[in-house]
Order: structure tokens, then sequence, then C-alpha cells
């Protein structure tokens, strides 16, 4: 069974935004011949260092959580984690975020996006192949 967690489309139009922003403002700086590039070297690695949080934030902002017996799925946004059942102590709900967390025998916790704090039953169900 999987569940998604969708990028909100605000958030897709702040990013489209953000980016005609700070690209539009660069372009106009340097034909405008107010500075030149050379001279700005600071301001561009700032202005790709907002670029490259905003694209980060982007991609975290969704996810999904596939479960099975044979365990976990999850995809933060960025990259898939593999978790086994047999690395799982439990899954429990996480007020903080409205979800729910997967607590591992390690001693971590893996979030599991997507995953409404209602579901937390079902996903021990699959889990345990029920």
């Amino acid at each position: 069974m999987t569940w998604t967690r969708h990028r909100p489309k605000a958030l897709s139009w702040a990013l489209l935004l953000a980016f005609v922003l700070v690209i539009g403002l660069t372009i106009a700086r340097y034909v405008g011949g107010e500075v030149s590039v050379g001279d700005d070297v600071l301001g561009l690695v700032l202005r790709l260092a907002v670029l490259v949080v905003v694209v980060v934030a982007y991609l975290r902002s969704g996810g999904s959580t596939t479960a099975s017996t044979d365990g976990l799925v999850v995809h933060n946004g960025v990259r898939a984690t593999e978790v086994p059942a047999a690395a799982i102590k439990g899954v429990e709900e996480d007020p903080r975020r409205g979800g729910a967390v997967a607590t591992l025998a390690a001693g971590g916790a893996v979030e599991l996006p997507g995953v409404p704090a209602a579901d937390v039953r079902q996903v021990r169900r699959v889990l345990k192949g029920r």
C-alpha cells in the first residue's frame, strides 16, 4: 500500500516566482551595466545559494511511503530508503507533524511522508501481513 505527500500548488508557484525574480534581477543588474560579473562574485554566489535552498525545500516537501510485508520504502522527495521489516520496532503517530514515524530497532526513527496519523494502524497491519 502506498501513501503520497503531494507538493502544494502554492509552493510550486512560489518556486517559479523565486526563480523568475532572482534570475530576472540578476540579468537586469548585469545587462544594465550597473555591475560587472567579475566584480559581483559574492552576489552571484549568494543568488545561486538562494536558488539551491528553494529547490531543496521544494523537493523535500513531497514524498511517499510504500508498506509491504517486506518492510517500508520511504521516499522523502530527494531519495528513497528501504527499511526491512525486521529493522522496524513499531509505527507510531507523530503529533508534531500530524503524521507517522517508524521507530527502528537500532534506536532511530524514520518519518513516513504521506501517512496521516489516522492511517498508522493500517501501516502496522500491512507490515504484519494482515
